[in-house]
């Protein structure tokens, strides 16, 4: 029998990390995972992490784990199913490992289904919120014009935060930028002539070496997810005054990634080009942009002929009684 400690072990340094090579992405993740995970199973079981093993997993210790994420910790279905998905692995990885002894027990574990989910309206933005957006983003201070810099770019190329937050001076020295995506798939994107000024002003200006972060906060760390999306709520909440429309929407840094997508299919577009452009895994993931664009709907309604309206039937006599019925 291997110790439990062993199997997490190797399943992250061997598995994950050897052998298949992950992106640094998923690693973070998993490890999340089990962190919650181990230390909710040594509350349920009344033991010490270290006195864990493989049958602690029980699938009752597993789904009323997954009932704490939704109950205490307040993640959504799609964080429930995602930390689901880690501890599948790791079965996975622990009945290739351990052979028949565990195999009851992980083919239980693995028999726990995902979660249905509700699946959102794409939110995006229009051309004049994001307008109004950059304009909130005035020179007056270093940190605004940063933000200008950040958001035209992340307008222009649709980009992730992720892709944005770690992007280096020498990915954007030229009329395109190289965007590291997920999934280790790296893309270029063209700049429109304006974004390679504002970048070029900004390189120059604080005299960025290639291998420099692009965006920093003012101790000179990289910008994080955090700090990228309290600087949009900021910008938001200035352009709302010119623009009364944002006052009322939630705008993630997300929304300019859908925003670019939208506006490119609404400028014609291919579906294929955008689905390359944004990095899509499937172009079947572009086609949700179309479900969100009304004005797109609109307009295919307005070639299809409506039905001409039923003929006027005389109305029977209603019978007395279910007019009584009806009348209580």
């Amino acid at each position: 029998m291997i110790p439990f400690p062993s199997l997490v072990q190797r399943y992250f340094a061997e598995h994950l990390l050897s052998q298949r090579n992950v992106s640094p992405q998923t690693i973070a993740a998993y490890r999340d995972t089990f962190r919650l995970l181990l230390g909710f199973l040594s509350d349920y079981h009344h033991r010490h992490v270290d006195q864990l093993n493989f049958g602690s997993l029980a699938p009752e210790a597993v789904l009323a784990f997954l009932d704490h994420l939704e109950a205490q910790r307040n993640n959504t279905i799609r964080t429930r199913n995602a930390r689901l998905a880690a501890i599948r692995s790791f079965v996975h990885f622990v009945l290739a490992e351990t052979g028949p002894d565990h195999l009851v027990l992980g083919q239980r574990l693995r028999a726990i289904p995902f979660k249905r989910c509700t699946k959102p309206t794409i939110g995006f933005m229009t051309r004049e919120e994001v307008a109004a957006i950059l304009a909130a983003c005035d020179n007056t201070t270093w940190s605004s014009r940063r933000d200008r810099v950040l958001f035209t770019l992340m307008y222009n190329t649709g980009a992730r935060v992720s892709e944005i937050i770690q992007l280096q001076a020498g990915d954007a020295d030229g009329q395109v930028v190289r965007l590291h995506g997920k999934g280790r798939k790296d893309r270029q994107i063209p700049l429109w002539p304006q974004t390679r000024r504002l970048i070029q002003q900004w390189r120059r200006t604080h005299a960025l070496q290639s291998n420099q972060p692009m965006f920093t906060n003012r101790r000179g760390a990289p910008l994080t997810r955090v700090g990228v999306k309290f600087r949009l709520v900021r910008a938001v909440n200035l352009a709302a005054k010119n623009c009364p429309s944002l006052s009322t929407r939630q705008i993630s840094p997300h929304t300019f990634r859908h925003a670019t997508a939208l506006h490119l299919i609404q400028a014609g577009v291919a579906l294929e080009v955008v689905s390359l452009w944004l990095g899509h895994a499937s172009p079947a993931t572009t086609y949700n942009y179309i479900e969100a664009d009304l004005k797109m709907k609109a307009d295919c309604l307005s070639r299809l002929d409506a039905p001409p309206p039923p003929a006027r039937q005389r109305r029977a006599q209603y019978p007395q009684l279910l007019a009584f019925l009806e009348a209580l």
